[in-house]
Parts: C-alpha cells; structure tokens; sequence
C-alpha cells in the first residue's frame, strides 16, 4: 500500500524518519551525475524532504498492508439462577461487547491499514489521510419476563 499520510507526515517533517540529520544536516541517497555515490550533505533538512515529496519519490511510503485485528471481544453471563422464582422475571443476562479493541501487528506506522481515505475500487492499495479508527464498548442487558 502506498501511504498518503505518512507522504505528507514527511514532507512536513513530523515523520519519525525526518528526525535524522536535524542537528547535522543529512546526506542523500544517490549518486552524482558523474556516477559517484553522493557526499553532499543538505542542511537544514526542511528543503531535503520537501523536494523528495516534490518530485514524488515514494519508495519510503510503500508499505506491506498487511494487518493483524482483533476486531471483536464479548463476555456475557447469564444470572438467571441468582432471580428468586417468585419475581415476574424469568431470565437476566448481561453482556459487554467491545469492538475494534486491539491491533495485534501491522507493518505500516502512523495509521490504521484498514482504514483508507479512498473509496473507488480502482485505487486499491492507496491510503489516503483519513479519521483514525474508533474503538466502541457496549453494554446488553437482556431481561426475560
């Protein structure tokens, strides 16, 4: 997947990688237009990344969407044998729901995999900025008369 998110994160500098060479400037990497490997060192780093989002080179971008979720966790009980039989309640269960509760692994940083910013099937596998993902809890209780 390609990451619009983690794009702009770097073309602004707010990317973990963009931390490198703050201080001391950073040297690319490439080579001369002799074909030596490039020495040149770019400081301050702001124009550095800017003319790398500039000219579209993404191959930092490019990530394995690949994701491990728990997506759903549910835990009931039922409390039915603790109603006296002479109330007008014949059954009480209770059950707490939580959804989108964990991501296990994923190989891209700064976002959900799941969630693209996209919709046409045609861009499949770009991500575009989006809202993060929201995690819900819910509570069920089930009363039988």
């Amino acid at each position: 997947m390609l990451s619009g998110t983690n794009f702009n994160a770097i073309r602004h500098g707010l990317h973990k990688m963009t931390l490198e060479g703050r201080e001391s400037g950073i040297v690319g990497q490439g080579v001369t237009t002799g074909g030596a490997p490039n020495t040149v060192k770019v400081f301050p780093v702001d124009p550095y990344w800017g003319y790398l989002r500039s000219l579209r080179i993404m191959e930092d971008v490019i990530y394995n969407g690949g994701y491990w979720k728990l997506r759903q966790v549910s835990i009931g009980y039922d409390f039915t044998k603790f109603v006296p039989t002479k109330w007008p309640i014949k059954g009480v269960k209770l059950n707490v729901v939580a959804n989108n509760v964990l991501i296990i692994k994923k190989w891209v940083d700064n976002i959900d995999p799941e969630t693209f910013g996209y919709s046409s099937d045609n861009l499949v596998g770009l991500e575009s900025t989006g809202v993060p993902t929201t995690r819900g809890i819910g509570v069920n209780l089930n009363i039988k008369f």
